[in-house]
């Protein structure tokens, strides 16, 4: 039996790891039972395309180009990415009025609005089977004693840039192999004062201020 190298061995766990993480994704729990979400992991080259779009939005967002530049070091150390989309229309007629509209059909026939983190309206129970999808992968991950963080960041970038297709809205479950969690030093690359400075100016609102979600 030939002996295989620890790198390699990480390597082939990475890529395990993100097959579990679909698979659990894939498996959660869902209303009305319809799987509908789109679910890629990248390669290096589509990450650094993703990177690179992120760190572009610098005057749009700050918080956006922190994580383009923090994808970069991240990518140093052994490292996957899943994203997981989906569509916004309903096909669940239940009517709910959560969307703003009175019926699902009225929602389906609503314009589209385009915009950088998601285009709408969406359907309320979409978002939700998308999010519970991610915190399953999320949950795997743990499970897995990876590294791991959901960012928006990441998935509104791949969609932005069509790396995954045909979806409305998506998140990235990120994991790491590094040798200590990269993903909550907020400070890495901002001295607390420009931090406060820009928490302030950001989280707020989930408009403009906080990711650019609408072009004007």
């Amino acid at each position: 039996m030939a002996i295989i190298e620890m790198e390699q061995l990480i390597k082939n766990g990475l890529d395990r790891a993100l097959e579990l993480m679909t698979l659990a994704a894939y498996n959660s729990i869902k209303f009305g039972n319809r799987n509908t979400v789109k679910i890629i992991a990248l390669g290096e080259e589509e990450l650094d395309t993703v990177s690179q779009f992120c760190f572009s939005l610098g005057d749009m967002s700050p918080l956006a180009a922190r994580d383009g530049r923090a994808l970069q070091e991240f990518m140093k150390e052994p490292l996957g990415m899943l994203i997981i989309g989906d569509k916004r229309k309903s096909d669940f007629n239940y009517n709910c009025g959560a969307c703003g509209y009175s019926s699902c059909a009225e929602l389906n026939k609503a314009e589209e609005v385009e915009a950088l983190t998601s285009n709408g309206p969406m359907c309320l129970f979409k978002a939700i089977n998308l999010h519970m999808a991610s915190n399953a992968a999320a949950a795997m991950a743990w499970h897995l004693g990876l590294h791991c963080r959901v960012f928006s960041t990441y998935g509104f970038g791949a969609k932005a840039m069509e790396i995954i297709e045909d979806v409305d809205t998506a998140v990235s479950v990120v994991v790491s192999a590094a040798q200590e969690d990269p993903f909550f030093d907020r400070h890495k690359y901002w001295t607390r004062d420009y931090w406060d400075e820009i928490f302030k100016k950001e989280f707020p609102t989930f408009l403009r201020g906080f990711i650019g979600a609408i072009e004007e």
